[in-house]
């Protein structure tokens, strides 16, 4: 058998299970738990090559706004302000930080066409015709994200490295500065923060590793072929363990060297087998 679908690798896990493989058996309906439960502890343990999405994952930055002037009546949360002149497009989303002050709050509420915005917190009441500064640091990224193969990568090649939101608050505190971003961070599974907010409209790419959806039925799996038996060993493993099997533990520990041995033929993927310099070829598995 292939072990090229959902329903090939739970009916081969069935079997050396010694149980029926046509619905009738009492442990039909605990294989199929049991193949969602391993199918995503197998795409968790690495970031396998069959996930990099094709086409990678790519955004437009937006351009900073620097003419209007902003009036905020009284300090608070959820405050009213007025800009002073209307703006086409919805400001959700985006943030403005008022001329003299060193924060920059978040704008909740803004219905296209209108000068009105709400704004998350403001810790002081803004003089009218203060000039300001409206900019979007924080995009969201693909439905799918999982990680990124290393990082952003704009129109005219600079790269834009992953750090932690830590690091990324420490190194930049407050408002972000104008400018090329230095490092991103994560703020949520799709959403990410630039160090630095940008002043002009530029196209990014990004290379990542989707999420794939729960596998079922004849479909073939999006997961290579190499470690289509070592989700069979995973699967069957999880049967043997609910039916009190003592091969369980045998077919765990096929699973977790299957694993190993594919993050292996993974690397080789990538970096090839040629020789650079004094770096020596890694030998065959198991050599």
């Amino acid at each position: 058998m292939a072990l090229d679908s959902f329903t090939d690798v739970k009916n081969a896990a069935l079997r050396r299970a010694y149980e029926e493989d046509d619905g009738t058996s009492d442990w039909d309906a605990d294989a199929t738990d049991a193949m969602v439960e391993i199918w995503r502890e197998l795409w968790q343990a690495y970031p396998w090559q069959d996930l990099v999405s094709d086409p990678p994952g790519a955004f437009v930055t937006t351009d900073d706004r620097t003419t209007l002037t902003l009036t905020i009546a009284a300090a608070g949360t959820a405050v009213a302000g007025t800009l002073s002149a209307t703006v086409a497009e919805s400001l959700v989303g985006f943030k403005i930080k008022p001329s003299g002050v060193q924060w920059a709050a978040r704008i909740t509420a803004h219905t296209a066409a209108t000068d009105a915005i709400t704004l998350d917190a403001a810790p002081v009441a803004i003089t009218a015709g203060t000039a300001c500064v409206i900019f979007k640091d924080e995009y969201t990224l693909a439905s799918d994200l999982g990680v990124f193969v290393d990082g952003l990568w704009r129109e005219d090649g600079l790269f834009i490295p992953l750090r932690s939101e830590e690091e990324l608050k420490m190194t930049y505190p407050g408002a972000p500065p104008a400018g090329d971003p230095a490092m991103f961070c994560r703020l949520t599974r799709r959403k990410i923060r630039f160090s630095h907010y940008p002043t002009s409209v530029k196209r990014l790419e990004y290379p990542y590793c989707y999420e794939p959806a729960d596998p079922s039925g004849a479909t073939t799996l999006v997961i290579g072929a190499h470690l289509r038996p070592v989700y069979l060993h995973g699967v069957l493993a999880e049967i043997l363990n609910m039916k009190l099997d003592k091969r369980a533990g045998e077919e765990r520990k096929r699973f977790e060297q299957g694993i190993e041995k594919a993050v292996v033929y993974e690397s080789r993927r990538r970096t090839g087998l040629g020789q650079i310099a004094r770096r020596m070829r890694a030998p065959a598995y198991g050599s």
